[in-house]
């Protein structure tokens, strides 16, 4: 028994911890400039960021860079101080996820697909969104994403 405990012991370096591996380098600062664009409302600043080809697969956005860029410029008029904060971060391999806290105030009408529409309450929203991207060449290629739609349109009801 004692040499199988040893053994053991050996094997998983007596308590050590694997090495975490560091980030690939540039995808902080790849999210960085992607949430500053978005806060900012800087449509011109995703290019630094996203590929031309980009591919969106949650089935509510455009496709390419140009695509990202309409369906951000339709968000920011029904969102005018549509927000992003980035509460958990994750890097690996070609990914990045980020889990967001989403905010803004419902001045406008909102309409989610699926709902009707929304007459504005003057309510401050929150929401929380889980993103996954792929990186190639430095920038954005692929985004797949959840938002918790059930918290928002509780929050859109005016009651």
């Amino acid at each position: 028994m004692g040499t199988s405990v040893a053994a053991v012991a050996a094997l998983i370096g007596a308590g050590a911890r694997p090495a975490i591996a560091e980030p690939p380098a540039g995808y902080a600062v790849i999210l960085d400039r992607y949430v500053a664009a978005f806060n900012a409302h800087d449509l011109d600043a995703f290019a630094t960021v996203i590929a031309d080809d980009f591919v969106e697969h949650n089935g509510r956005g455009g496709q390419g860079l140009t695509g990202l860029q309409a369906t951000f410029r339709s968000n920011f008029q029904t969102w005018p101080d549509f927000h992003s904060e980035v509460q958990d971060r994750i890097f690996a391999g070609d990914r990045v996820v980020s889990r967001n806290l989403m905010t803004a105030i419902h001045s406008q009408p909102v309409q989610l697909p699926g709902t009707p529409v929304y007459p504005p309450t003057g309510k401050r929203l929150s929401w929380l969104a889980i993103n996954i991207w792929r990186v190639a060449d430095g920038k954005f290629v692929e985004h797949w994403d959840v938002n918790d739609f059930v918290v928002l349109i509780n929050q859109l009801r005016s009651e």
